[in-house]
Formats: C-alpha cells, structure tokens, sequence
C-alpha cells in the first residue's frame, strides 16, 4: 500500500511539473540576444537557433543533472527517442520515428561525423563512448537521407566528444553502486599556442542486476587539435574501447514465477568487443584577397573492430570489421548581397570488409565486403527578408560481395544505387522563432546479413530495397526569452520496409508502411518567471511524443508495427541554489507496446511503466560529490518483450543508486 501512495504521488507531482510547463508566460520584457549554440548536424557549423528542424541538443549541463552512466540511458530522457536493452547497457538499441525491432538499420549513429553503424544489423556500440568524453550530442529527429545517406530513415544522432582550450586542467573521478558498480576515469586537457589537447581514461565495471548482466570496460580517447596557420586547422582524433560482457537471455512468465527477474537462463552466454578508431580532419578556408570563398573539409577515417559471441553449449562466433574511409566537403556560410546562404557539398565513400568465423558447432566461413559511395549538395537561401528556402539532393550506390568458403562455395554480388532529395521553406518570425516544413525521400540497402543467410549460405536476391517519403512541418517558438517550445507533426510512408519474419526465419519486404506523429517539447526558465533570492538556477524540461506506425495493405493491413510504444513523456526540474548545490528530479512515461514479431497485434502487449530519478550534488570550484536513486518507486519493467509464445521478458533494474566524486585541478 505504501509503495502504490508513493507511486501516485510520483505521478501526481510529474503531471503538475506537465501542466506548470503548460502556464504561458504573461511578463517579462522581450529579449532578442539569444545563446549562440554552435551545432553541426547540417554538416556544418550553424547556430542552433537557425536551424529548420526542431533539433535536440543535449549539452555539457544536460549531462551533468541527468543520472545516466552511459549515453543511451542519457538518451532516453530526449525528446521523441525510445531506448531499449536486454538487461545490460552494452545491448542498448535507440529507436527515432517508432522502427522498433528494426531501429539499430535505420537511425544512423556518429561520434564527430564519424559513422558507429557496422554493415551488418547489430546495433551501433554506444557503450564504446564514455559519457564523461561527450561535449554535447545532437539529435535530428526524422529523415538524414539526403545530407548522411544510408540507413538515416528515423533520424541521425551526432555525438561530439570534448575539445581542450585554455590553460591546463584536469580531473579525476570515481562512483560506487548498486550491483557492486565502480568506476574510475581521468582527463586532461587544455590549449597552448596552436595546439589543443583532451586526453580521457575510464575504467568500469558493472555486476548488473541480473545475473550474467555483468559489463567490465575499458576506455582510451584522445582530441588533438593544431591551426596550421590563420588558414588551416587539423584534428586527430582516436578512441580504444575493450569490453566483455555476459549475455542474460530472456525470461518466460514461468522462470520469473519460480526464479525471481534477477535470475538468468543462459549462464554460460557471453561477448566481447575490442575497438579502435582514429580520424584525422583537414580544414582549409583559402584566401583570396580577403573574400569569402567558403572552406574545405576532408576527413579520413580507419576503424578496426572485433567481436566474439559465445552461446552454450558451444556455438561460437567471431567477426573482424576493417573499415577505410573519407568524406569531403565544400561549405559557404555567409552573405550574398544582403542574404544569407547555407550551402554544402560532399562525397562520403566508406569501404569495410567483415570476415566471420565460426567455432564450436558453427561453421561459418565468409567474407562480405560493402563499398558505398555518396554524393550529395544542399543549400538554404533566404530569398525574402526572413523567408528560406532549402533544397538538397544525394545519389548513393553501394556494392556488396559474398564470399562463403565452408559447404557449398559462395561468390556473389549487388550493386543497389539510389537518387534522393528534399526540399523545404521556413519563416523566421521572431529571434529564435521559425515555422518551417519540408518533404524528404529516404532509403535503406539491405545490410549485410539481411540480404545473405549464413545459416542457408544463399542471398536472398528477392529482397527489395526500402524507400520512403517524410512529410513534415514544425514550429519552434522563443517565449520573452523564458520558454523555448517546438511542436512537429510528421507523416513518414515506406514501401518495401525491410523486417524479419518470424515464420520464415528470414529477412522480407512488407508492403507498405505509415508512420504518424506528433512530438512537443518545452523548456522554461522558471527563475524569469518566480523571484526566488536562494535559487541560481530553476528550469522546467517536458516533451511528449505520439507515434502511430502501421502496416498499409497486405495481410495485416491496419495493424500496428510491433515494440514501438503509441506514448513518450519525459519531464525533468533542474535547479542550482546556494551557489554550492544542484538538484534535479526527472520522470519518464513508456506507453504499451506489442511484443516484437507480433504483426498481427495477437498476444499481450509490454506493460506501460513510469520511472522517476533523482540526483543531489554538491560542488566546489576544484571538488563535487553527487549521489543518485534511480527507478525510486521501485518499478518492475521490461524494455522489451520478445515473441508472442512463449514470450520472453528482459527485467530491467529495480530501485538502485550510485555515489561518486570528482576532484579537479
């Protein structure tokens, strides 16, 4: 009876902070000098406020009030994104515009413009960033087809890790949890003359909450910046992440009656992972005589990856992933007599080779290699006083071979190729105010182990490319300089979306798909509204998304597409006071959700479950101690339920903590 009142009043209080975000301010004089936030997520630098698109922007004190450990659980208090995982972080999927199973294909995942999507259907590692490397990520909700290419269908997330400047700091911190977690990580950084520097160390290890959900990392990244001279700057930047991990399994409605959801049934499954990535950037602004001729961008890329999965009794597999790359880019940013211009143009050309390898009773043998090759242009031009109009264009093609050495030898190729664009207007109506809408085509190629089965050692050729078309408009509003609201509805139409089929164990085209939707997002600095002499700080974060994604035609013609919850609401209150003190309190709301692979909306749905988080820290100038309660209401959930008989639950930690400090110099 307890826990129920404690729950409601959870409830109760998280509905209040809904409505008190709903209260439009009614004072206050207007102010027109906003923020300047520097973004990237239009392939180059522009400020935020500039941008078409209602972008989510999570920065340096985002990160600090949120009780995430690891980025996807910081991703999960954004807007419009549903995160899930299989009872560890290392398995954490992120989910844009309702995809559900098949979201790791079509949200495309960067660290610095840098692409951390693999060529076959595992999930980007977002693990293999710590979060204490992370500057700020950015997130385009909705199509990236034309400006990122391949797999950008539900949406793009950027990740810029930090930068040094200014004198020489550090810092070193370390955490204690529940579930025996520890951590410890260090970093050091700053600028000297022409040189800047970030150096970052972690060390983690998680027992988990279940058994076999234990996750031990390791981390190296280093940023090294250098200005060449007033013209040219190069950027290095290199990251080492090792893990093992242990691989729970799910549990039936029966073992978690007789074993309780912290129990496992796959003791004896496990995986590792070692990376390493390194990029090296070249900018170059030429001089002509003091004209603005625009600048060039190159960048290269090598990342060597391997993984190695063990399920009992003995199925083993290892996988080694090589990829070489460069991407090249022309930008003008300025003004063209009296207005403004965005444009940008590149090629994007990637080229990976994976080898897989079975032991045990596994006896793959194979090689598949994928190419991709993009060329793209977009540009903005304000053709009236406070009026834009966008369009852009890419043409992608790619080409994939097959090489199978065990049983029947295997040689095969596909060259898919495909021409996309996107056109728009927006009406800046105010400093920090713009209605906008566009249409975009998307697509997605088959990856590589959804167009050739290992297990048959045939290429299924019958599998069709996915294409699309997004509709959307958008309204992001700046209120007296106090609240920043963003409202996008959004219609998304696919034919031809790629999904597993359950009844075939293998890869299929549906028919046709439609995604609707709404999300709503508001911040409010309440301090501009209350006069409160103790408080430094008091801000108001909500957002709400509806999504509808179902099948058009076909024999499951109106029903809805499985594991993508119809409801999202995240509110967070943020305060800084006594100079010395921070503390947030944040909640989220994951609505029901059909098992996945139940298309025909039969069996029962994944339970609806709210969490709410807390955090207090106390800082000095050179010191902070933090201590956090997660999930305080001690909620039982699942992320995500598998199958419609049985069906299988991973049970996600009950209410936990974690403590930790930071001293730096």
């Amino acid at each position: 009876m307890r826990r129920e009142i404690m729950k409601k009043i959870g409830i109760y209080l998280f509905l209040g902070m809904l409505t008190l975000a709903a209260i439009k301010p009614v004072f206050s004089q207007p102010t027109i000098e906003l923020d300047k936030i520097f973004v990237t997520v239009s392939r180059m630098v522009q400020y935020e406020n500039k941008l078409a698109g209602n972008i989510t922007i999570i920065g340096q004190e985002d990160i600090a009030a949120s009780n995430a450990q690891t980025i996807p659980e910081l991703l999960e208090e954004a807007e419009g994104v549903h995160v899930v995982n299989f009872s560890t972080s290392k398995t954490a999927t992120v989910d844009l515009r309702g995809f559900g199973d098949a979201a790791s294909r079509n949200v495309l995942v960067l660290i610095n413009d840098r692409i951390l999507n693999t060529v076959d259907i595992s999930s980007p590692d977002l693990l293999q960033i710590p979060l204490s490397a992370v500057e700020r990520i950015e997130i385009i909700r909705g199509a990236g087809s034309v400006l990122y290419g391949d797999r950008a269908v539900g949406g793009v997330v950027n990740i810029i890790t930090k930068k040094g400047q200014g004198l020489l700091k550090g810092r070193i911190g370390t955490h204690y949890g529940s579930y025996d977690h520890r951590g410890i990580d260090m970093e050091v950084s700053g600028s000297k003359n022409k040189l800047s520097y970030f150096f970052y160390s972690n060390y983690d290890d998680d027992h988990g909450y279940r058994e076999n959900s234990d996750v031990l990392r390791k981390d190296f990244d280093t940023r090294l910046g250098y200005e060449v001279g007033e013209k040219l700057s190069v950027d290095a930047d290199y990251s080492f992440h090792e893990d093992h991990y242990g691989l729970p399994g799910g549990l039936s409605g029966t073992n978690l009656s007789n074993l309780g959801p912290r129990a496992s049934t796959t003791r004896d499954d496990f995986a590792a992972s070692r990376d390493n990535n390194l990029k090296l950037g070249f900018s170059l602004t030429p001089d002509l005589e003091d004209i603005y001729v625009g600048n060039l961008v190159l960048d290269l890329y090598l990342r060597d990856r391997d993984v190695f999965d063990s399920f009992a009794p003995n199925f083993n597999t290892s996988r080694g992933i090589r990829t070489t790359g460069a991407t090249g880019k022309y930008i003008y940013d300025h003004e063209v007599f009296g207005k403004e211009v965005h444009f940008v143009s590149g090629l994007d050309f990637y080229d990976t080779e994976n080898d897989i390898f079975g032991s045990g009773s596994n006896t793959d043998d194979l090689t598949i290699t994928k190419t991709d090759l993009g060329l793209y242009s977009f540009g903005e031009y304000e053709a009236i006083t406070d009026v834009f109009v966008n369009g852009g264009v890419r043409y992608y093609k790619a080409e994939y071979t097959f090489s199978q050495r065990n049983g029947v030898a295997v040689d095969e190729k596909q060259k898919p190729d495909d021409l996309v664009y996107v056109g728009g207007l927006k009406y800046e109506y105010g400093p920090g105010s713009n209605v906008h809408a566009s249409v975009q085509k998307t697509f997605r190629f088959p990856a590589t182990d959804e167009w050739y089965s290992s297990f048959s050692g045939t290429l299924n050729t019958d599998l069709q490319e996915q294409k699309g078309i997004q509709y959307e408009v958008g309204v992001k509003q700046n209120v007296f300089d106090i609240t920043e609201l963003n409202i996008t509805p959004y219609l998304l139409l696919n034919e031809h979306e790629i999904f597993f089929d359950p009844s075939t164990f293998s890869n299929s085209n549906y028919d046709k798909t439609r995604r609707a939707g709404v999300e709503v997002g508001q911040e409010t600095d309440l301090l501009k509204l209350l006069r409160i002499d103790f408080l430094d700080k008091l801000s108001l974060a909500t957002n709400y998304t509806f999504q509808k994604p179902e099948f058009v035609g076909g024999p499951n013609d109106g029903k809805i597409i499985p594991a993508v919850p119809k409801q999202l609401v995240n509110a967070r209150l943020l305060t800084h006071c006594l100079k010395h003190y921070d503390f947030s309190i944040s909640g989220s709301y994951v609505g029901s959700q059909f098992a996945t692979n139940d298309v025909s909306n039969t069996g029962a749905k994944n339970e609806p479950y709210f969490t709410l988080d807390t955090k207090i820290g106390y800082r000095l100038t050179n010191f902070e101690i933090y201590g956090e309660v997660n999930n305080v209401f001690d909620q039982s959930y699942s992320t995500i339920l598998i199958g419609t008989g049985p069906q299988l639950f991973y049970p996600a930690p009950g209410r936990n903590f974690n403590v930790g400090m930071n001293i730096k110099f």
